[in-house]
C-alpha cells in the first residue's frame, strides 16, 4: 500500500477536506504488526464534489490502541467524525470529537507516524 507521510498540517488539511469523517463509516481496523495498524474510513470527499471514497490511515510506532472487533465497526457512532492529531513525537486518531484526549474514545490509536492512503470506495 503506498501510504503518503503526513505532516500535522498535511494532517488538518486531509481532515477538513472529509469534513472529519463525519457521517462516514469505519470499514476496517486491521493490524499488520504489534506497532503498525490500518484503519479505513469511507468518507466524503469535498475536493470530489463530495463524491464517496475510501481513506486509509496508516498509524507506525504504536504505543496505544484501544480497538473494537469487526462486528463492532459498523455500530460506532461517526456523527462527530474523527479526531486526528500529531505533534513532533507522536501522532493519534480516534473516533468522534475528543480533541487533546483522543485516549477517552472509544476506539483510538497512538502513535509515532501517521499516513495515509486514498482507495475506491467499498460501499
Amino acid at each position: 500500500m503506498p501510504v503518503k507521510p503526513l505532516s500535522s498540517s498535511s494532517l488538518k488539511d486531509l481532515c477538513e477536506r472529509i469534513d472529519f469523517a463525519r457521517q462516514g463509516e469505519v470499514r476496517s481496523i486491521t493490524p499488520l504488526s504489534p506497532t503498525s495498524i490500518d484503519i479505513r474510513f469511507s468518507v466524503q470527499d469535498i475536493a470530489r464534489g463530495f463524491d464517496w471514497i475510501d481513506i486509509g490511515f496508516r498509524i507506525d510506532g504504536v504505543s496505544d490502541a484501544k480497538l473494537v472487533s469487526d462486528n463492532i465497526l459498523k455500530t460506532l457512532d461517526m456523527s462527530e467524525g474523527i479526531t486526528a492529531e500529531m505533534d513532533t513525537k507522536s501522532c493519534a486518531i480516534g473516533i468522534g470529537s475528543y480533541n487533546g484526549r483522543v485516549s477517552e474514545s472509544p476506539c483510538y490509536i497512538l502513535g509515532t507516524t501517521i499516513g495515509y492512503e486514498e482507495l475506491p470506495f467499498s460501499g
